[in-house]
């Protein structure tokens, strides 16, 4: 095992370490698997289950994401929204649409798990999502629990609650 030199100060023997651990990631495209009945059914686009209808709510007594540790708070938020996207993955109605920068995890969505044999994946460019005023929610920087962590998900929800923009979307890949 070789040691750093004891003439290293700890700041300069751990520095590659620290740039490693808090380098900032740069993400240029998210990724949206989906199953070929989805696609058929939705013509191509990107639609969320609850079309139209804001991207907040307010949790109530009973609501599944209503515990104790969720991270959920008083009143009307967007935060409430994301993790009842999220929860247990469970699939709950809202406006926003789960994406992923890890093309495989969006594969593995495409194909449900194995379960098919044909999806496509939508590959999408953040600046383009900016451009179109798509709000972009990182699961894991907002969730205290991800459902699944790996998928480092991200929620996009379409300025008016309908329909992420065309021009965001940069292919649409058969898998």
């Amino acid at each position: 095992m070789a040691f750093a030199p004891a003439s290293q100060s700890i700041s300069q023997r751990f520095a590659p370490v620290n740039a490693a651990l808090y380098a900032k990631e740069v993400i240029l495209y998210l990724y949206r698997g989906m199953n070929s009945t989805m696609y058929k059914e939705l013509e191509g686009k990107l639609i969320p289950k609850k079309f139209g209808e804001s991207f907040s709510s307010v949790p109530c007594a009973g609501d599944p994401h209503a515990e104790c540790g969720s991270g959920i708070v008083a009143g009307d938020a967007t935060i409430n929204e994301v993790i009842f996207h999220q929860w247990g993955q469970k699939g709950f109605p809202t406006s926003g649409i789960s994406t992923t920068p890890n093309k495989e995890r969006a594969r593995f969505y495409a194909l449900s798990g194995g379960e098919n044999t044909e999806g496509y994946i939508f590959k999408l460019s953040i600046e383009n999502l900016k451009n179109e005023n798509v709000s972009i929610h990182k699961v894991n920087a907002l969730v205290t629990n991800p459902s699944i962590p790996e998928d480092d998900e991200h929620i996009l929800v379409a300025k008016d609650f309908l329909e992420i923009p065309k021009s965001a979307i940069v292919s649409i890949e058969k898998v």
